[in-house]
Parts: C-alpha cells; sequence; structure tokens
C-alpha cells in the first residue's frame, strides 16, 4: 500500500519545531504572552511594596517631627521596616527579572530573526536554554543581588531620607541642640541602649547600605552577565 504521507526532511527531524511551524510558532506567541503578563504581575507588586515603603517613612517622619514629645528612636523603627520592605521586595525582583531574561531571550533570538532573517548573529543554542529554564525554572539572580539593585533604585534614598530627618529630629527636640556632647547625649533610648550603641549600629546600617548600593553592577551590566551565564549552563 502506497503511503501518501509527506516525506519529512532529515533537517526537520532533528529539529521537532521545523515540523509543524504554525503550531510552533503560535506557541512561542503564547508563551510570550503568557511572560509578558507575568512580568506585568510581578512589576505592579513590586511597585506595591516601594509604595508602602514610602507611605510608611512619610507617616512616621510626619509623626516624629509634629510633636516635641515624640521619642527620636521612632524613627529608627523606619530603617527597619525600610530593611523589611527590601527583604520582601528582593524576593518579587527575582521573580520579575526571571521573566524579563525570558522576554529578552525572545525578543532577540526568535522575533529578532523572525523580522530580519540573517541580518543580526543569533545564539544557536537559545532553544536549549529556554527548553531548560521552562522544564526546570529557576532564578536568573540570587536573593542578595536582587536585595542590591533594589537598594540602588529606590532604598537607598529612603534611608538617606529616614537618616536625615532622625538627626534633624535630635538637634531640634525637644530643644535646639548647644553642643555636640548635648547631641550626643539625645542618641540614648532610655535606659535600654546607650549613646554609643546606637551611634554605631545606625552609622554601620548607612554605611553597610551604601557600600552595597554604589558597588552594585547596573542593570545593563547585569542582563548582559545573566545571559553568558544561562548560556553556559549545561
Amino acid at each position: 500500500m502506497k503511503n501518501d504521507a509527506p516525506e519529512r526532511h532529515p533537517a526537520a527531524l532533528d529539529n521537532p519545531s521545523k515540523m509543524e511551524d504554525a503550531s510552533f510558532h503560535m506557541a512561542m506567541a503564547h508563551l510570550y504572552r503568557a511572560e509578558m503578563n507575568r512580568m506585568t504581575v510581578w512589576r505592579s507588586r513590586l511597585d506595591t511594596t516601594s509604595n508602602w515603603a514610602i507611605l510608611l517613612v512619610m507617616g512616621m517622619t510626619t509623626f516624629a517631627l509634629g510633636a516635641t514629645q515624640t521619642p527620636h528612636f521612632i524613627l529608627l523603627l523606619g530603617l527597619a521596616i525600610i530593611g523589611i520592605c527590601l527583604i520582601i521586595e528582593a524576593r518579587r525582583y527575582q521573580h520579575l527579572h526571571h521573566s524579563k531574561w525570558r522576554l529578552q531571550l525572545m525578543e532577540q533570538n526568535y522575533f529578532g530573526e523572525a523580522l530580519c532573517p540573517g541580518e543580526y548573529a543569533t545564539s544557536d543554542d537559545w532553544r536549549r536554554v529556554m527548553s531548560a529554564d521552562l522544564r526546570q525554572p529557576h532564578y536568573t539572580i540570587n536573593w542578595f543581588l536582587a536585595a542590591r539593585l533594589r537598594l540602588r533604585r529606590n532604598y537607598l534614598m529612603l534611608t538617606y531620607f529616614v537618616t536625615g530627618v532622625w538627626i534633624t529630629k535630635l538637634l531640634i527636640h525637644p530643644e535646639n541642640a548647644k553642643s555636640a556632647s548635648d547631641f550626643y547625649v539625645r542618641l540614648a533610648v532610655g535606659h535600654f541602649l546607650p549613646c554609643w550603641f546606637v551611634l554605631l549600629s545606625a552609622a554601620a546600617f548607612v554605611s553597610t547600605a551604601t557600600v552595597l548600593a554604589f558597588t552594585t553592577p547596573s542593570e545593563e551590566a547585569l542582563e548582559k552577565w545573566t545571559q553568558v551565564k544561562h548560556f553556559e549552563r549545561k
């Protein structure tokens, strides 16, 4: 009996996506749309965390400067809130960066090649990289690097703002400080935390945040590094 089925080219057997071009392109379009929606959701969650931090900080600073009787250490709690929001936001940024990496992979190697075939160099290994990530998803950056990126982008300025308000509070309440020793005495948190401990811990927090933010690579350099790292992954 004669087989009327079309003969498949050997190259198509090596690359299953060539067997059914229409279904493959449709699947890629749906995958791109899903990743775009996923990135939008995580971007919205990221903005929500930043808004929480800004609103809480503004509320605490307004409350602290609005009354002479309000203790200065409430602003130290503001620094703690910044740290908590940063921890939450770093985890959300990991998800966002993962989606951005997938979208960039498809845009550069699939859509870019489809629009202008052979015009620009593309990676022949991008299908394997995408397939491996779809089979076993994993973060493209670790939590610590994500936290440093968000610290550089938003939270360092919030840290400086709260620190500036805290110093102002110490200088003007309950009355203007008359000397450096008078300012130093006001640093104490009742009889619980001495002046030197508050000064050292606050200085260490701000200094560490500054160093981590300024030693963090730019997002452009990070994206290039991420692409190279994942193409080398076996």
